[in-house]
């Protein structure tokens, strides 16, 4: 049974992560085996303090024991969850954890600048420990059930990935809400997005973007009217529109939690997370130049 610490309470996921791997507050069908919450530090918070509070009964109504200092867990843990709602808080959050060699699961939005992300991946590699972050939406059922079929469906050619995109001071552009989408895409697309551009209004956003090997795909981040999630493949054998549930995400994360904790192999590869950071500060640059198009290499080397 891995012992897991759990950084920053003002996101809803340090309570929901809690009831599914404490068996506490869910339904059975949302059980995660194989690891216990047993230390929670409820932390500060620049963009959401007023939470912590709220969380944190809760969290001490799970059985898990607080403290002051996310260091003062060290020694009582194997395993830690940084859920800190502002991305912009990761790096230092998870530096004494991975510096102790502890590995560490980096919540959403993985960091908001290409350079945070690149420092984060950089502790865990020369302190040869496990790290990894992801959006629940790339383990939904849903996203689960294409990729179990891609051998019917074939190569993908492009591809349309919508949801909410409700933006909040701290998180810009499209790492609040917008991550969801934006992991969704680059999961159905993959890696190498060269280049992209933007268009943005009050009530949506809409970025274009283009791959090394000329595939092209499209986000739409909703701000007004229904913001259901969901993706339209465009496949070799198939046209696949697929709307996404949330109904398991979390719970489908937290069991690939505990499987890569417990194989020491992310489920998500660092390649893939320090990606979406360059399309998302990508994004953010175009639509500062009123949608020109911008290279993710060209915001890349801005942080070298």
């Amino acid at each position: 049974m891995l012992r897991l610490g759990i950084v920053d309470f003002d996101s809803s996921h340090s309570i929901e992560f809690t009831r599914r791997f404490n068996h506490v507050g869910v339904d059975r069908d949302q059980y995660v085996d194989g690891a216990r919450v047993v230390f929670g530090c409820p932390g500060s918070s620049t963009m959401a303090p007023e939470r912590i509070s709220g969380f944190r009964q809760q969290i001490v109504e799970c059985g898990v024991p607080l403290a002051d200092e996310p260091e003062a867990m060290i020694g009582d843990i194997d395993a830690v969850l940084i859920l800190s709602l502002c991305g912009a808080a990761h790096l230092e959050r998870v530096r004494p954890f991975l510096e102790a060699s502890i590995p560490a699961f980096v919540d959403k939005p993985f960091a908001c600048s290409v350079e945070d992300a690149r420092a984060i991946i950089s502790l865990a590699e020369s302190n040869n420990t496990l790290m990894f972050n992801s959006s629940a939406l790339t383990f939904s059922a849903e996203m689960i059930e294409f990729r179990n079929r891609t051998g019917q469906y074939g190569a993908i050619h492009g591809a349309v990935s919508y949801g909410p995109a409700k933006r909040a001071e701290h998180n810009p552009g499209l790492f609040h809400y917008g991550i969801h989408p934006t992991e969704v895409l680059l999961s159905l697309m993959g890696t190498g997005c060269e280049q992209l551009s933007t268009v943005f209004s009050d009530g949506a956003e809409l970025v274009t973007a283009q791959w090394a090997d000329g595939r092209v795909a499209t986000l739409r981040g909703n701000r007004q009217g229904a913001t259901a999630y969901g993706f339209i493949a465009f496949c070799e054998n198939a046209v696949v529109h697929q709307p996404i549930s949330t109904r398991f995400a979390y719970r489908n994360l937290c069991r690939e939690i505990v499987t890569s904790f417990e194989s020491g192999q992310p489920a998500v590869d660092n390649s893939f997370s320090l990606d979406v950071v360059k399309f998302i500060t990508a994004s953010l640059e175009s639509e500062r130049r009123g949608g020109e198009i911008v290279s993710l290499a060209s915001e890349d080397t801005k942080t070298q």
